[in-house]
């Protein structure tokens, strides 16, 4: 009997191919992994707290369980992690699931509420489709957590694969984040025009924001947040929305981190799993969506773990042909979103030119 195309299950590999080959740089330095160790349950000396953040709302939030369950398998041991959820609604089933990872040694995990705090500044946003405000959160972290003076930032579609501390303690010196070249942007070759002539970027400096290290003492000393609403009110970016602010303010103020940290399906290259610290399944290339997705098989790994795993894989095998589709007009309509900005004449840098960084 044939099947019929709702029966047919989509594939990811082989529609919209990246169009250009990125050179992989080299690794930083980095010790023997610590998750043997983690196993065995080592008891070392603590050396202090590592501030890490997300944001995410109902959709999201089941893969945030994926991202713990590999941070607390892969990180050392000899470090407390203070971990905080931003958001502006959840479901108390699911923070209830996520909270019990506070049982697991080193992790402290709290929910945020900034709804009221942001709500002002949320509603002059410009919003995609495919986007929501929960992306523009981190942009203020520095002014809401005042006790900290430097954290990370983590999206929640993410496995960690290395040791977490490691990126934490890069050392970030005057620069204001450090952040890994964006493989979507990189990756297309509308994407890497729209960063030159709309951003005024080069865009092999341009970086994903869905994982950075963040100075957030220079963030709160320089203004940062003041810097950000004075350009949010002369020009609203569209495509990349927060992460062009935020690649525009910290432009060559940027530590370039190692893709290692936020390697995604996107980019042609593939890394072994032992040069992997991070990989970001970001826009539309999700395992829980697709079967041949790159590096998939660690995000399932971790994902039978946890208590969300049914609801997970639901996901997948109810995913068909019309989400394939949907999928496929996301991406249409983006690239279309990238042509226009690109043939504005009122862009932002044929207006404004260089306003930041080594002017």
């Amino acid at each position: 009997m044939e099947q019929t195309q709702t029966q047919i299950k989509p594939k990811r590999l082989g529609w919209n191919e990246a169009d250009v080959e990125l050179p992989t740089p080299a690794l930083s330095d980095r010790g023997a992994s610590k998750a043997a160790e983690n196993r065995l349950g080592v008891k070392k000396e603590k050396k202090g707290v590592v501030p890490i953040f997300f944001a995410t709302d109902n959709n999201y939030l089941p893969f945030l369980s994926v991202t713990l369950e590999s941070l607390w398998e892969n990180s050392s041991r000899e470090y407390e992690y203070e971990m905080y959820v931003l958001h502006s609604g959840i479901r108390e089933d699911y923070q209830e699931k996520i909270l019990r990872y506070n049982e697991k040694e080193g992790l402290h995990i709290s929910f945020v509420d900034v709804t009221d705090r942001l709500k002002p500044i949320l509603d002059k946003l410009h919003m995609r489709d495919y986007y929501t405000a929960t992306t523009y959160f981190r942009v203020f972290i520095a002014s809401m957590f005042p006790q900290y003076d430097k954290a990370l930032y983590l999206d929640c579609d993410t496995v960690i694969m290395g040791d977490i501390s490691e990126l934490y303690n890069y050392d970030l010196g005057n620069n204001l984040l450090g952040g890994a070249p964006c493989e979507g942007v990189n990756s297309f070759d509308v994407y890497k025009r729209y960063v030159r002539q709309v951003d005024g970027l080069d865009p092999d400096y341009f970086f994903n924001a869905g994982v950075i290290l963040m100075n957030l003492k220079a963030f709160r000393e320089e203004g940062f947040y003041e810097q950000f609403a004075d350009l949010l009110g002369k020009y609203k970016f569209r495509l990349i929305q927060d992460e062009d602010y935020l690649n525009v303010i910290c432009q060559d103020r940027v530590l370039r981190l190692p893709r290692a940290w936020n390697k995604t399906p996107v980019g042609p290259d593939k890394l072994a799993r032992e040069d992997l610290r991070i990989v970001h399944y970001l826009m539309t290339w999700k395992p829980w969506h697709y079967d041949d997705i790159p590096y998939q098989e660690y995000f399932w790994e971790y994902a039978v773990r946890t208590e969300f795993y049914d609801l997970i894989k639901g996901l997948q095998d109810a995913f068909d042909m019309n989400g394939l589709e949907n999928d496929k007009l996301v991406e249409k309509n983006l690239k279309a979103l990238a042509e226009e900005e690109i043939a504005r004449p009122d862009g932002y840098f044929k207006v404004y030119g260089k306003r930041f960084g080594n002017v």
